[in-house]
Order: structure tokens, then sequence, then C-alpha cells
């Protein structure tokens, strides 16, 4: 056989200055980001996001493994042309995807989508393109098609993957398979032009030790892609190994409020558990008396959860390695077209048996009390280790909290007499009280304080009463008692935490038995068009729930927004459209528009963003502040509120926004209060032939759902 054309020692350490850019960049940068940083659910991309702190890593990393992709193109003469015009070109559009970068973590953008689909394409389809019928066995058809085959399937997976909860690991795998192969074909191409790594025992014992470093790979992968779920009575967790070595012997335990990280002696890969409270614990919560020792589970519970989960991990771990070993052997079968020597065989079964039994002894052996290292608690865990009564009766916090509120609220009236008089209507047809996202959190006798001082007429909520979805939860922290105490109309649209399935209207239908709750979508999916002061105002649900998967929320906001646009069309345009995610609202007419979700205030167009009245609720209360000497201060959410004014014009006259905070700590101080004239909002004309009053009474009409008036 003659030599291979082309620089074949070239392309082995190009292809492998790609391998290790490409991972070592995502792992550097996912490392500098810090623990806001999910590398299982998020993408390479978003590490070098306009928006992400130290974008270069990843941005750098992309560069030169597209560089080092068009060096091996042209290095790996003995590939067919229009292979190597595709790796190269696959190569290119890897810059492109550096040059083309998100805009943020959570936004998407069609050129970048665009540019990362067609890189991942050609990297997927180059071997194919590439094959020979003969040369070097890497190169051969009956290798190269099934590898491209291998490559293009993995590659159309991720469309299927997309929005999923694990497609940031979805995503590295099947990029790591496309950087993989180059080095798999330089390697095979340099090893055929006669180069050599020593006597055939030494590739051999080679062979068994990189098989094993694959078993382990592929089994720690395997845990991450089906996580185990561990469950006690009130708790579960789902559990997963760690790969990067620098968290060996480390167990991380994320929580909404704070990680829990303990190290220990030994050189077992790391545990990752995030924990989460069940939606069941409402039930203990809501019984008289509950106490915290009751909720935790006892030792013979947390000895069983953690002995069914450490089998069931290990049982993914070796399925995981199983798979590796198969395919290696079954690689070779294929392309050699004969059945695989013993010695590869022998090697497979002991890379395997080492891995599984190594991995599991390691870990029994490191994850023992007496091997504990440190144990640090992070944000609020830390916290209420020092402070056991900081999470006390909230509505107790609340009632303390209510002198300082008044307070604002006169500075706030003087602010408007003082400054903003001119351009505000003394008349008002409607004051409207905009809250969101009180998660549970039983603040009503501040709601009351503000429907007292501030002449409020109708509260409306965008949603996220509750935490879980549940009845159970609401009834427990007295959220129906509390609504039906500020006397005067609630309207309402669902959020999505206020369901346990899509199909759930359980807290609706309870809703509907407080009598001054209107919900502007009941739960059969009509609509009611509540007029009030001649004030017409709409909305409609939040199709997700409490456990679906956040991302692709925009496209599933989609069916919600035009079915509550079919049902509008040929009437009126509302003044006023209320859902509780932005995305739902895109799109919609109406004077005014208002979402909540974001847990922060915002204005854009006539949008206006409510901020979470309750700081979050006491559940997700706690988030870290970066503090001027560069460590972190643990801060209470801000909590928020909006006024709406409308005059008698029928039109906005002004946004009147507050936000305090430190309500649950016993210390509330506000942060600012702001007016804003609402005709830069309300930019609609004035019609002369309509007015308002507040003199007109509630009515409601029901529109029922997917019938327009047109």
């Amino acid at each position: 056989m003659s030599r291979p054309a082309g620089a074949p020692r070239t392309a082995v350490a190009s292809a492998t200055v790609a391998v290790v850019a490409l991972v070592g960049g995502w792992s550097w940068a996912a490392d500098l980001v810090g623990s806001g940083f999910d590398p299982r659910t998020e993408s390479i991309s978003a590490l070098a996001s306009l928006a992400t702190p130290h974008r270069w890593v990843m941005t750098a990393a992309l560069v030169v493994t597209g560089l080092a992709h068009c060096v091996t193109a042209a290095a790996l003469g003995a590939a067919r042309r229009p292979g190597r015009i595709a790796l190269a070109l696959g190569g290119l559009a890897t810059l492109a995807v550096a040059a083309a970068p998100l805009p943020s973590r959570t936004e998407s953008s069609s050129l970048h989508t665009t540019v990362a689909t067609l890189s991942f394409v050609l990297l997927g389809l180059w071997p194919v393109l590439g094959a020979r019928r003969d040369g070097p066995l890497v190169l051969r058809r009956r290798v190269a098609w099934p590898a491209g085959a291998v490559l293009l399937l993995a590659v159309a997976s991720l469309g299927v993957g997309l929005g999923g909860g694990s497609f940031g690991l979805h995503e590295r795998l099947v990029a790591a398979l496309t950087v993989l192969w180059p080095l798999v074909t330089a390697v095979g191409v340099w090893w055929s032009a006669g180069h050599r790594v020593g006597s055939r025992r030494v590739l051999h014992v080679l062979t068994a030790l990189g098989l094993t470093a694959g078993c382990v790979v592929a089994g720690v992968a395997a845990t991450s892609l089906a996580p185990v779920t561990a469950q006690t009575r009130t708790y579960q967790a789902t559990v997963t190994l760690d790969g990067d070595p620098r968290r060996a012997g480390e167990l991380l335990a994320e929580t909404t409020f704070g990680d829990v990280q303990v190290t220990f002696s030994g050189l077992a890969p790391g545990i990752r558990a995030v924990p989460q409270v069940k939606a069941s614990i409402a039930d203990l919560l809501s019984r008289p008396k509950v106490s915290l020792s009751s909720l935790r589970p006892g030792p013979q519970e947390l000895d069983t959860a953690i002995r069914d989960a450490g089998v069931a991990v290990l049982l993914r771990f070796a399925l995981g390695a199983a798979l590796l070993a198969l395919v290696v052997v079954g690689a070779w079968a294929l392309g050699r077209r004969r059945r695989p020597p013993p010695w590869l065989v022998a090697a497979s079964v002991a890379a395997w048996t080492v891995a599984t039994v190594g991995t599991a002894a390691s870990v029994y052996t490191t994850y023992q009390p007496s091997r504990q290292g440190t144990f640090t608690a992070t944000e609020v865990l830390g916290t209420l280790q020092r402070n056991q009564g900081l999470l006390g009766d909230v509505e107790t916090r609340a009632t303390q909290a209510v002198p300082y509120l008044r307070n604002l609220l006169a500075l706030s009236t003087a602010l408007q007499q003082k400054y903003a008089a001119g351009s505000l209507e003394f008349d008002p047809a409607l004051r409207v009280l905009l809250v969101s996202d009180i998660h549970g959190g039983l603040q009503y006798p501040l709601m009351r304080t503000i429907v007292e001082q501030e002449s409020i007429d109708v509260v409306v909520d965008a949603g996220d009463l509750v935490n879980f979805g549940t009845v159970t939860e609401a009834t427990a922290a007295g959220m129906f008692e509390g609504i039906a105490s500020l006397g005067v109309p609630y309207l309402f649209v669902r959020g999505n935490h206020d369901a346990t399935s899509a199909t759930d209207t359980a807290l609706l239908t309870r809703l509907e038995d407080v009598p001054n709750v209107v919900l502007l979508q009941a739960p059969n999916g009509d609509y009611d068009e509540v007029t009030v002061g001649g004030i017409r105002i709409a909305g409609f649900n939040d199709p997700r729930w409490f456990g679906d998967s956040g991302r692709g929320s925009p496209a599933k906001q989609r069916p919600a927004r035009e079915a509550f646009q079919r049902a509008f069309a040929g009437r009126p345009a509302p003044d006023v459209v209320v859902s509780h995610e932005p995305w739902a609202l895109d799109g919609v007419e109406g004077g005014v528009l208002l979402n909540g979700h974001m847990h922060s205030s915002d204005l854009e167009g006539n949008r206006i963003q409510v901020g979470t009245f309750t700081g979050g609720g006491p559940f997700v209360h706690f988030v870290a502040q970066e503090s001027p000497d560069g460590g972190e201060e643990l801060e209470g959410q801000p909590s928020a509120f909006d006024i709406l004014t409308f005059g008698p014009r029928c039109r906005l006259s002004s946004l009147t926004r507050y936000r305090f905070h430190d309500i649950i700590e016993g210390r509330p101080a506000y942060d600012d209060v702001s007016i804003i004239n609402g005709d830069r909002i309300d930019t609609r004309p004035n019609d002369a032939e309509r007015t308002c009053s507040a003199d007109e009474p509630l009515t409601r009409t029901t529109i029922a759902a997917g019938v327009g008036a047109g």
C-alpha cells in the first residue's frame, strides 16, 4: 500500500488542538461563569453570548476549533476532496458561530442558529463525502459511511431534544463526537502511513487503558442523561455523577436557598444532587402544630433512599460503560468485516469490569463520614445556620411592615402633588393595583393597606399565586382568606406555578368560590371581559404548569395567545390585557398590556411588567448580591407593586411604581417610587364618543373560547 497523501502528522496535531480547544474551552468557560451556569441544560453557545461574563474564553475556543478544522482538512490529503471541503466549511461555519453570538444566555438568534446548524451538519457529513473505495481503513466506505451516518443521526437528534431538560449535555455529546472523528481519522491515516507507537503488546495495553477511560466517561455520561431520583416522604433529589476531575470527592447539593458542598478524601467521581421539596409537603404544613423535626427524614428512611439511589446510579453507569465497549468491538468488526480478535474482546471486558467495579469501590470508600473533609453552606443556607428564626411567620412580618408602607405611600402622594400634578388626572375613573408572583407569601395585610390608602378600585394579579400549583398549599398559607379580606374585586390570570399539569384547573375552581375573585379566563377556557369604571379588562391563563420545563416558553405561549385573539376578533380591543409571561403578549392588541413572571419591574412600549409583590415568596426570597469588597452578601429580592390610574377619557393617566425590600427580614425599607405619565404608555388616540367614570359598576361579559365576534 502506498503512503497516504497529505501530512498525516499535521492532521493529528491540528485535530488534537480542535478537541482540546473545544472541550477545554467549554469546561473553563463554565467554571468562570460559576454556579449560575448549568451545563446540563444550557448550550455551549450560551457561554459565548454577549451578556455572559468571560465570554472571550468560549469565543476563543470556537475560533481555535474552527481554524484547526481548516488545517486538518488541508492536511488530510488521503480523504476525497468533497469531504475535505465539507470539513473546511464546517470549520468556517464554526468561526461564524463565534462571530454571531447569542444576545444572552436566554435569548435566541436566527443567524446564530443557522450557522450553528450548518456547522454541525457539515461536520457530520464530511466523513461520507470523504470516503474512498481503497486507501486507509478509516477512510474506506465501510467505515466512513457508518461513522458519518452516526454523526448525522446525532446532529439530527439535537432538533428533537431542543428545549429538553438535558439539552446542554446532549449538545456537548454531539459536539464531542463531531470534533473527535477528525482526530480518529487523522490517527488512522497516520497509522496506515507506517507510524507505530510500540510493539503489539504495548498496543494492546494502550487499547485496554483507553477503553477503560472511555468506559468511565461513558458511564458518567449515562448517569447525567438518565438521572436517578432519590425520594423520601417529603423530599426528592435527582442524582448524577460529575465527570469533572476537579470535582472528585465532592458532594454538591444545589438548592433554591443555596448550595451545600461537602468534600471527602478520595478519588471517586463527584456526586451532584438537586434536592426539591415535594408538593405534598403542603399537606403536612396544613396540619396543626407541625414541627421541623417531623419534616426531616429519619435515619432508616434516609439510608434506604441513599442505598436505592446508589444502586440505580451504578446500574446506569454499568450500562453506559457496556454500551461504549460494545460500540468499539462492533466498529472493529464492521470495519474489518470479520470477528473481533480475542484480545480486543478481552480488553473490552476487562475495561468494563475495571471501570465499573473501580468506580463503585471508589464511591463506596470515598463517601464515608470518616473521610469527610469540609462542609460549606452558601447563600441563605449559611445564614439559616446562624439564624434559625429568620424565616418566621411571614404574615407577622407583613403586619409589622404596614407602618413603613403607609409612610411610603404618603411620600408618593406628596411627590405626585408636588411634581406630577400638571400631567395627572384629578378625577380618576379607575385606580388599579397591579401585583404578581405572590408565591404563597401571605402578605395581604400589606395589600389591604395599599387598597385603603390609595383608594384602589380593583386588584389585578398576573399569576403565580402559589409555588406548587395545589389548592392544599394555598389553603395552608391562608391565601383565599387573604384575598377575600381586601374588599375589592380581585382579577386573576393563572401563572405557571398555579397548576400541576396542563389540564389541572383545581386552583382556578377553588378561586371561583372566593366572593371577590373574577377569573379573566375560566377553568372551561371561556374568557370574562370585565368592565369597571368604564375600563375594559381581559386576559388569558399561562398554559404552563409547575414542573414544566422553562425552555421554549415563547413557543408554548403561542396557542394560548392565538386562542385569545380568535375569541376577541371583531371586538374593540380591551383597555387592559393581562397574561403571566411577557412572551404571551407579543402581538396582542390592547391599550395597556400587563405581565408578571420575571420577578422584576419593566416597561417596554405599552407592556408593563409587574415585579413580585412578595420578593418571590418565602421559598425563593433570598438572592446573593455582590458586595463592595468583592464578596457576596445575602439580600432579599425586592418587592414591587404598581398602581394604574385611568381618567375620564378612558386612557391611562399615570403609572406609579413602588419597590421595597426586607419585608420578610422584618426590616422593611423602600428602594424607589417612580411616576410615569400614562401618555407615554397608552398611545391610543382619544375616542371623543367614549367617557369613563368611577360611578360605573363592574360588569362581566363572557366570551366563548375560540368564538370571535366577527
